[in-house]
């Protein structure tokens, strides 16, 4: 803001060096030079009038000013009132901003569910309790939120932008002059409030707009997918962990036969109906087993560790997970490959979230395209200036109190003709980058139609392996039951019934893999969907 002073000396126009420093360009709007006129060297070198009776200057004598003001700034009612006023209004401004931040809606605080050791959980309340803890999804969720408030962010330009400021300070110069160089001792005080109004951009704004909501729209997307992975993530390791709990029961069951049959064996050692050989077979097959179950367990907790952590928990969690039934039949979701690669190009968030960056890039292009085009604005700015000075030229000397009423307005039209090719460039690189982002928006339907295929057959190929382990089950438990039933009856060797027993130990542990695997496929294929079910 070019605010003015003034020095009457000599009935000359004089100009001052300015001492203070210049304001931010924040607070620097432009006005008319006819109201207030600043020096060729600083913007508070006192504007300059003629001796006499200036209309809006009150002067006074030298010696009467001299006691009331000597040294301290002066009090003025109406710098104070209309400084009051000015700021006032600054601080009310500021104020309903700061209330319409308070007002408007915080991040959503999620209600979530809180883990309980004592309960047991199935998949259904961990997928709940893994939405609303794990961190990615809460992470996902804020940059959807960030997004969102880019949209207001690029919509305030179409709002006036208005500016309060006040100065205060002292300055002593001199200028020279014929007879004797002017000295003067200046206190002066500036209030100032400015409008500034972008009228046409042609398309700058509406363009930054539009990429703004193309960015919330993929941000959006991308987080119902990243809920998407978070459920596979969860499903597969609740499959995995519930396999690894089958296998470490039918571990735990081959433990306890083993140690029976070792049990059995010994005593018939002991009594000379069995040979040394069959004793270490048992104990051998003893250890076998337990070592397996050893296995088991390990695995069990591995896998619960990698379910707590998809849940996100930390690994040591004492959870407890609920004994599950076979997984639902899903028939619905395999009906053809062909059918579901084309529901994945219709449903799935992360190709929508790419058509989305894609818009978004079309709006930079507009954006880019738009700065060959000129920029009109408003500006209006009022501003009142108290001072207080004592110039002396020779022995001639006068104090002075005044204060100046300061208005403006403008009508601003820029246009860059040249700027050594940067915008041409930047609109090259715009429309390269809206390229790019179409064929990567390609790729990905490329690489959504491999993992449906993939997804699809391996769902089909984990079914059948299902079928063939429920009847692997199914005939090794038959032939346990047999051998136990000629071993009651003293026609078959308690090794065979302890080989028959680790075969259906063998048969429930690769059931238990085929169910989890079986499961896991579905999973997989109705992430690569994209649809959760």
């Amino acid at each position: 803001m070019k605010t003015a002073g003034t020095i009457s000396a000599d009935g000359r126009n004089k100009t001052a060096q300015p001492s203070l420093p210049q304001t931010s360009a924040a607070t620097q709007v432009p006005t008319a030079p006819a109201i207030m006129q600043a020096s060729q060297a600083g913007k508070y070198a006192p504007a300059t009038f003629t001796s006499g009776s200036p209309a809006d200057l009150n002067t006074a004598s030298n010696t009467g000013i001299a006691e009331r003001v000597k040294g301290t700034l002066p009090f003025i009612p109406r710098l104070h009132r209309l400084t009051t006023r000015i700021l006032a209004l600054g601080a009310a401004l500021a104020l309903h901003t700061a209330g319409a931040l308070e007002k408007s809606p915080p991040p959503a605080t999620h209600t979530n569910p809180r883990f309980d050791p004592q309960k047991s959980y199935d998949l259904g309340s961990l997928l709940e309790l893994g939405l609303a803890l794990n961190p990615s999804t809460r992470a996902a969720y804020a940059r959807a939120e960030a997004a969102q408030a880019t949209i207001g962010q690029e919509r305030s330009p179409y709002y006036p932008q208005i500016t309060a400021g006040f100065r205060t300070g002292w300055d002593q110069w001199y200028t020279p002059a014929t007879a004797a160089p002017d000295y003067f001792t200046r206190r002066q005080n500036t209030a100032v409030l400015a409008l500034e109004y972008l009228l046409l951009d042609f398309g700058r704004r509406a363009s930054d707009v539009a990429r703004a909501i193309a960015l919330f729209d993929a941000a959006g997307l991308l987080f119902e997918r990243k809920v998407q992975e978070v459920v596979f993530e969860i499903q597969s390791r609740y499959f995995a962990h519930e396999s690894a709990l089958w296998k470490e029961q039918a571990a735990a069951a081959m433990v306890e036969f083993a140690r029976t049959a070792m049990e059995t064996i010994d005593l018939e050692s002991r009594n000379g109906l069995a040979a040394a050989p069959d004793v270490l077979r048992a104990r051998k097959e003893l250890l076998d087993s337990q070592y397996e179950l050893e296995n088991a367990r390990a695995l069990a907790r591995n896998t619960l560790g990698e379910l707590l952590v998809a849940t996100g928990l930390p690994a040591d969690t004492p959870l407890r997970v609920a004994k599950n039934e076979l997984p639902a039949n899903t028939d619905s979701l395999r009906s053809s490959a062909a059918t579901l690669i084309q529901a994945a190009f219709a449903s799935r968030p992360d190709l929508a979230a790419r058509a989305a960056d894609v818009r978004a890039a079309e709006a930079s292009i507009d954006r880019a395209a738009a700065d060959f085009l000129p920029k009109v604005t408003l500006e209006g700015n009022y501003a009142y200036s108290a001072f207080q000075y004592d110039s002396r030229t020779g022995p001639q000397q006068r104090d002075n109190v005044g204060g100046v009423n300061g208005f403006a307005g403008f009508l601003n039209v820029e246009w860059d003709i040249f700027d050594g090719f940067e915008r041409v460039e930047n609109l090259r690189k715009r429309r390269a980058e809206e390229l790019a982002a179409r064929e990567e928006l390609q790729s990905l339907r490329l690489a959504a139609s491999r993992d449906v295929w993939t997804a699809y057959h391996d769902s089909l190929s984990a079914s059948r392996r299902v079928e063939f382990a429920e009847g692997y089950v199914a005939s090794a438990n038959e032939n346990f039951e047999a051998v136990r039933t000629a071993y009651t009856s003293g026609l078959a060797p308690v090794t065979e019934l302890s080989d028959s027993a680790a075969q259906l130990a063998l048969a429930r542990s690769a059931r238990a893999d085929a169910v989890a695997d079986y499961s896991t496929t579905l999973a997989a294929l109705a992430l690569a969907i994209g649809s959760v079910r």
